[in-house]
């Protein structure tokens, strides 16, 4: 299985390695996609991508700015950064991610915030990448930015709107992604939205170490535990896990490529 939104630079600070890699391995999960948040962390991103890779998971990887460091990162100079890292990481980045928007309250400046992920969202248009869109609170923003923008692809991470925004996304080609959320009892909205969704526009995803599942509240979440929401959105559309396991991991593969999430020892 693939897990298609990860932040393995910082669930190591957290997590021995060669466990939440041994955890992957035993639940079936062998290919990660790790995002990015800020220029400063993105080396560090690559270099344990490469260790995740010798103890044999393959490991996409995706470069962005978070809009969580929007006051931290001068839109300008962050730009320019990622401008130059796409090109000097071209052939070997899969997106542009993590980028969005996030309107909840104390939040950095919204006007940096759409500096950031409008400038971010033509370079992903530029070298022809998908972006990887954090949305709180700003769906519909988003959704205007991406209907400016014909041709643009992605995926919304941890997707928690509405069912009429979740259509929006998928009318305009976008995939959403489905987070632990999920397996939280009370979530009765969003699991009513995802059930309405045609399987074909959605994604697994862990967003370890963040956003723990039912299970696991209060402990750093796992790329191992999406078999957990798998298990659920299964039951919520009516089909067995491994046919919608098999069916998600196609939708990853026509998003970010086909090669590039391929185990090696396939």
């Amino acid at each position: 299985m693939i897990d298609t939104h990860c932040h393995l630079d910082d669930l190591v600070t957290l997590q021995g390695l060669p466990g939440v890699v041994a955890r992957m391995r035993q639940a079936g999960v062998s290919v990660v996609v790790t995002v990015g948040v800020s220029p400063d962390r993105w080396a560090a991103q690559k270099m344990v991508a490469e260790q995740v890779r010798v103890l044999g998971c393959t490991v996409g990887l995706a470069y962005g700015i978070h809009p969580w460091w929007a006051d931290r990162v001068e839109p300008a100079a962050g730009l320019a950064a990622l401008s130059d890292w796409l090109e000097q990481e071209r052939g070997n980045t899969l997106a542009v991610g993590e980028i969005g928007l996030d309107s909840a309250t104390d939040m950095p400046d919204a006007s940096r915030q759409y500096a950031l992920v409008e400038g971010q969202m033509d370079l992903a248009l530029q070298h022809n990448l998908p972006v990887i869109l954090h949305e709180r609170k700003s769906a519909d923003q988003l959704l205007k930015m991406i209907r400016h923008r014909p041709g643009l692809r992605g995926v919304v991470h941890g997707f928690t709107g509405s069912l009429q925004q979740a259509q929006q996304l998928i009318e305009r080609g976008f995939y959403l992604g489905v987070g632990a959320a999920i397996t939280h009892p009370r979530a009765t909205r969003l699991r009513a939205t995802l059930a309405a969704s045609p399987p074909e526009a959605l994604l697994l995803e862990s967003d370890a170490p963040n956003q723990s599942g039912h299970a696991h509240w209060g402990e750093p979440n796992e790329p191992a535990y999406i078999i957990e929401q798998l298990a659920v959105l299964a039951e919520l559309l009516f089909t067995d896990a491994p046919t919608l396991a098999n069916r998600l991991d196609a939708n990853a593969r026509a998003l970010f490529g086909r090669a590039a999430l391929t185990p090696t020892d396939q």
